[in-house]
């Protein structure tokens, strides 16, 4: 377990190292140690396994990771909320008299609160749920109690976005600074309450104030992953993120930048960063530029000039 800031935690565990007749015990001792907010509980009597990431800050809980052969059991009077999606696999929800089958991406919104719940798993999964206090989802959907333990596709347009989300929180630098977790957090709250479905004025305050900014920050991360291509273009990075390209465009815009200049920014930061690192000292900068998704060598040289008033090689020099 480690400790990001005063008020968030990171917890990491596998039992993969664990020999296979002590793993069932071992996980059934996370919830009394702390480390997991719900049971896991071996099932059908194969060996069991369980390899998770617990990222834990105010007003959120979130897990991911994959395990096999366990019944994942929620606690009776919990009243918080728990999104459990399924990213990869096939589990079956259960609480009450209500069941439900969750196959490849779907998720299902459910609470303890006198009941309990569990999800039984006869294969390995990927996994991700969220941990969340029903007084933040309650005033953005109404009739709360309806959307429990319905099945939320994993076609669900919110859906994909949150997962897509979670991904990128999924860099522990995302939770650097209390501001960025509050940032989050909210994004999340609404994200879930996209997803689970409600309408009118809180449909409406959600979508504005949260959807937008997670997209977009869905595309930064995007574009970050395909920087040293040069060929990328908004078109691409719009399809692969399910927006049209004038939507992305506005995006940036709210931001008071455009695509293009994102782009540049991000490649002459990394081109920046590449010739002060000693271990590439010694590579050509015609090289790096390329490296870094430019195509033109010369716009490359002035682009670097406006942005940090010296050249590549005037950088290198001071430190040599």
């Amino acid at each position: 377990m480690a400790a990001l800031a005063a008020d968030v935690t990171v917890t990491r565990f596998s039992t993969s190292a664990l020999p296979v007749s002590g793993r069932g015990k071992a996980i059934e001792e996370l919830y009394e140690r702390g480390l997991l907010p719900t049971r896991f509980t071996s099932c059908d009597g194969a060996v069991p396994h369980i390899a998770f990431t617990r990222r834990v800050m105010s007003g959120l809980d979130i897990l991911t990771g994959s395990y096999a052969f366990l019944r994942h059991e929620g606690v009776p009077r919990d009243s918080d909320l728990y999104l459990c999606i399924t990213v990869v696999g096939t589990r079956t929800a259960r609480r009450r008299e209500r069941e439900l089958v969750l196959r490849d991406g779907d998720a299902v919104l459910t609470t303890g609160d006198g009941f309990g719940w569990t999800l039984t798993t006869p294969t390995v999964v990927t996994m991700a749920g969220l941990r969340l206090p029903r007084s933040a989802i309650a005033p953005l959907v109404p009739n709360l109690n309806d959307a429990l333990m319905r099945r939320v596709p994993a076609d669900s347009a919110a859906l994909k976005l949150l997962r897509k989300y979670l991904g990128v929180v999924g860099d522990d630098g995302a939770l650097s600074t209390p501001q960025l977790r509050r940032l989050i957090t909210a994004h999340i709250y609404d994200l879930v309450a996209l997803a689970v479905g409600q309408s009118g004025d809180a449909a409406t305050l959600a979508e504005s104030r949260s959807v937008g900014a997670a997209r977009l920050r869905a595309i930064k991360a995007d574009i970050l992953a395909h920087l040293d291509d040069g060929g990328l273009n908004a078109t691409d990075v719009a399809a692969r993120n399910a927006v049209t390209v004038r939507y992305l465009h506005k995006l940036f815009e709210k931001e008071g930048i455009s695509y293009s200049e994102f782009v540049i920014a991000e490649r002459l930061a990394c081109a920046y960063r590449i010739p002060i690192n000693p271990l590439h000292m010694c590579r050509a900068i015609g090289t790096i530029a390329f490296e870094v998704g430019f195509n033109d060598l010369s716009y490359f040289n002035r682009a670097f000039r406006r942005r940090y008033n010296a050249t590549p090689s005037d950088v290198r020099s001071r430190l040599t």
